[in-house]
C-alpha cells in the first residue's frame, strides 16, 4: 500500500540541488498507522569530493527536513573529522527535527582491514561510502531520502532499512536499572 502520494519535479536549473517537493507528504491514516519510521542507510563507492564537501553536507542536512515535511529545530551541526581525531578522516553531521533527528557519517578513503599488502599500506575494504539514519515519530516518504542520497553523493550502490518502532500491537517495556 503507498501511503506517501509526494511527487518530485526538477525546476529551471539542471543543479542536483534544485529538486523541489511539489506535493507535501501526505499522513498516513489512522488506521494505517506503521510505528515511528528509522530509515538507515549505507552507500558504497560515492563520489569523494560529494563526502569531503563540509557545505554539501550542511546544505543537504538543512535542506532534507523540509523536503520530507520534517520541522528542523535548528541548523545542521556538521563537523569534518580529522587524522588527529581519528584515523578515518570524514564528515560527521546531524540535524535536529523537533521529531527526532538525522545523521550522515562520510568516509571519503573507505575503510581499512587492519591488514597490509606488500609494501606495508594498508588494505581497504570499501570504496568512499557514508552511513545515514533518518528516524522520526512522523511518518515521511523514505523514497524521496533515497532520491536526495543518490543525487547528493553519487553512490554506486545503497543498502537500506527501514525499520518501524513502537507499533500499536506492541507494548512499552520497562526497563529495570541495572
Amino acid at each position: 500500500m503507498d501511503y506517501y502520494k509526494g511527487r518530485r519535479q526538477p525546476t529551471d536549473s539542471p543543479s542536483e540541488e534544485k529538486w523541489d517537493l511539489v506535493k507535501t507528504v501526505k499522513e498516513p491514516k489512522p488506521d494505517d498507522y506503521r510505528g515511528w519510521p528509522h530509515l538507515m542507510c549505507s552507500g558504497f563507492d560515492c563520489d569523494k569530493k560529494a563526502l569531503m564537501s563540509y557545505d554539501r553536507i550542511y546544505k543537504f542536512l538543512k535542506n532534507l527536513p523540509s523536503q520530507i515535511g520534517m520541522q528542523p529545530m535548528g541548523l545542521p551541526i556538521v563537523y569534518k573529522v580529522s587524522s588527529e581525531d581519528h584515523p578515518d578522516i570524514g564528515i560527521t553531521g546531524t540535524a535536529i527535527i523537533a521529531t527526532s533527528h538525522i545523521s550522515i557519517h562520510t568516509f571519503p578513503r573507505g575503510q581499512r582491514d587492519g591488514k597490509r599488502k606488500p609494501r606495508g599500506i594498508e588494505r581497504r575494504i570499501f570504496k568512499p561510502f557514508f552511513t545515514f539514519d533518518c528516524y522520526s515519530c512522523k511518518a515521511f516518504d523514505p523514497d524521496i531520502v533515497y532520491d536526495r542520497l543518490r543525487l547528493a553523493f553519487k553512490p554506486k550502490t545503497i543498502e537500506t532499512a527501514l525499520v518501524y518502532r513502537l507499533r500499536e500491537d506492541e507494548e512499552l517495556i520497562e526497563v529495570e536499572d541495572y
